[in-house]
């Protein structure tokens, strides 16, 4: 009887990793003042006015590749097709090495090395209103 609990317990540890989110929580004011200092050059956050590359307002699970008035490569388009709308596992993904995540982006900057500064930015992406 003894075993029968300890294999339950067992069990219920080992899938509760499983309903964990795939990446830490990240902290939306440290991801503002990374994305000031990296993103801001070539993106805006507020309205849908695009630069460089596409306004990220309203960014978060919108469909990717969907910036009203942005030329998006054919792979980045491919990649919407595929995925749909953005979402966590996706977005951090992006941020932390865009080239390997979509092969033929457009996007220049290489991405974040470490998953904390990737979370903090995803937060604040996921904090943007959606614009009017």
């Amino acid at each position: 009887m003894k075993s029968k609990y300890c294999f339950a317990i067992a069990v219920v540890v080992a899938l509760s990793g499983f309903s964990a989110p795939a990446f830490a929580d990240g902290d939306a004011k440290r991801g503002e003042a990374l994305f000031k200092r990296v993103c801001r050059a070539c993106h805006t956050v507020e309205g849908d006015q695009n630069r460089v590359g596409p306004y990220l307002a309203g960014v978060w699970e919108r469909p990717v590749a969907s910036a009203k008035g942005y030329h998006y490569t054919k792979a980045m388009r491919a990649y919407g097709d595929e995925l749909g709308k953005w979402n966590e596992a996706a977005m951090e993904a992006f941020l932390m090495n865009p080239r390997k995540t979509v092969k033929g982006t457009r996007m220049a900057y290489a991405g974040i090395r470490e998953l904390g500064p990737a979370s903090d930015l995803a937060a604040y992406l996921k904090s943007l209103p959606t614009p009017e």
